[in-house]
C-alpha cells in the first residue's frame, strides 16, 4: 500500500509543476492531453520502465524468502555493474578500464559498508539460495535496464518514436521532467493497484482493517519522502546520468552510517572503514584523467 500511496503523491505534484510551467489548470490540461493522449507511441514507452520496476519489486521479495539478509546485501551489489553495462549498451557511452575497476571497487565498498547493519546473529532464510541469488541477480539486472532506459527516454526526443519530428523546422524537444513522469504514473499506479489487490495477504488486511491501516504520521512522512526523492532521482539522471547517481547513493549511504554510528555513540567497525575507504578511492579513481607522460624528443626518434 505504501507504494501505491507514494505513486499518488507524486501524479498531483506533477501535475502542479506542469500548471506552473503552463500558467494555469488549463494550459495544464492542454499539456497533457498533448503530452501523453497526442503522443501516445512517445507514452507507450514510458510502460518499459514501469513493468521493469513492477517485475524487481516481485523478485525482491523471492530473493529476500530465500537468501539471509547478509547474501542478499551482497548479490544486490551487482545492480552497479548491470547499471554501467546498459550505460554502455543502451546509451552508446563508453567507460575507460580504470572507471571499470572504479565500478568495482563501489560495489565492494558498498556492499562491506551495508554488511556492517546486518545483525550478525540473523538467521538465514528458510529457502533455496539459488532461487535466491537468481531472483536477487534479476532484480539488479531489471533495475539497471529500467534506470538506463528511463535515462534514455528522459533526454531522447520524441521525434525519434513519431514520423512528424520537425515542427516549424525545429525538431521537438523531449517532454518535459514532469511529463515523463505523469506519463509513467499512467502504468505504475494501476500497476501497483494490482499488485496490492493480486497478494492474498494484502487483500486479508485490506478486508479486516481498512486500506490505509498502520499509516502513522511516520509512515505518512517516509510515504512523502520516497514520492519526493523519486522526483529528484529523475531530476538527477536528467541533468546528470544514472552513474553518477549511483556515486550520489552511495555517498549517501556511507554518511548516513557514518552520522548513525556517531549520534549512537558505537564506533565505526573496521567493515565500515574499510568499505568507506573503497568507496572515496572508487569516486577518485572513476574521475581522475591519467595523461602518460610524453618521451623525450630524443627517444621518440631513436625509437622509430
Amino acid at each position: 500500500m505504501a507504494v501505491l500511496v507514494s505513486e499518488l503523491l507524486k501524479l498531483p505534484t506533477c501535475l502542479a509543476l506542469i500548471s506552473r510551467d503552463e500558467g494555469g489548470v488549463q494550459g495544464m490540461v492542454r499539456a497533457v492531453r498533448r503530452g501523453v493522449f497526442g503522443r501516445w507511441k512517445d507514452t507507450l514507452r514510458m510502460g518499459v520502465p514501469a513493468l521493469c520496476y513492477g517485475l524487481q519489486n516481485a523478485l525482491f521479495f523471492v530473493a529476500l524468502s530465500n537468501l539471509s539478509a547478509s547474501s542478499y546485501q551482497l548479490w544486490s551489489q551487482s545492480k552497479t555493474l548491470f547499471t554501467a553495462l546498459f550505460f554502455v549498451t543502451l546509451l552508446g557511452k563508453s567507460l575507460r578500464p580504470l572507471q571499470w575497476f572504479a565500478l568495482g571497487l563501489l560495489t565492494a565498498g558498498v556492499g562491506l559498508v551495508q554488511l556492517q547493519d546486518v545483525a550478525p546473529a540473523a538467521a538465514a532464510a528458510a529457502g533455496t539460495p539459488l532461487i535466491g541469488v537468481a531472483a536477487v541477480l534479476g532484480s539488479s539486472l531489471l533495475s539497471g535496464f529500467a534506470n538506463i532506459y528511463f535515462e534514455k527516454v528522459l533526454k531522447q526526443a520524441d521525434c525519434e518514436v513519431d514520423d512528424d519530428c520537425e515542427l516549424d523546422g525545429a525538431k521537438r524537444e523531449p517532454p518535459s521532467l514532469w511529463m515523463r513522469n505523469v506519463q509513467l504514473a499512467i502504468f505504475s499506479i494501476p500497476q501497483a493497484a494490482a499488485m496490492l489487490l493480486i497478494s492474498p495477504k494484502s487483500r486479508a488486511i485490506v478486508r479486516a482493517h481498512g486500506a490505509f491501516v498502520g499509516f502513522t504520521p511516520a509512515v505518512c512522512l517516509v510515504c512523502s519522502l520516497t514520492a519526493c526523492g523519486g522526483l529528484l532521482i529523475a531530476s538527477v539522471v536528467k541533468h546528470a546520468d544514472n552513474l553518477l547517481k549511483t556515486y550520489a547513493t552511495a555517498v549517501a549511504i556511507v554518511l548516513t552510517c557514518f552520522i548513525t554510528s556517531a549520534t549512537t555513540g558505537v564506533p565505526p567497525t573496521t567493515g565500515f572503514l574499510q568499505g568507506m575507504s573503497l568507496v572515496l578511492s572508487s569516486i577518485f579513481l572513476y574521475n581522475v584523467q591519467f595523461k602518460l607522460p610524453r618521451l623525450p624528443r630524443a627517444l621518440r626518434r631513436s625509437a622509430d
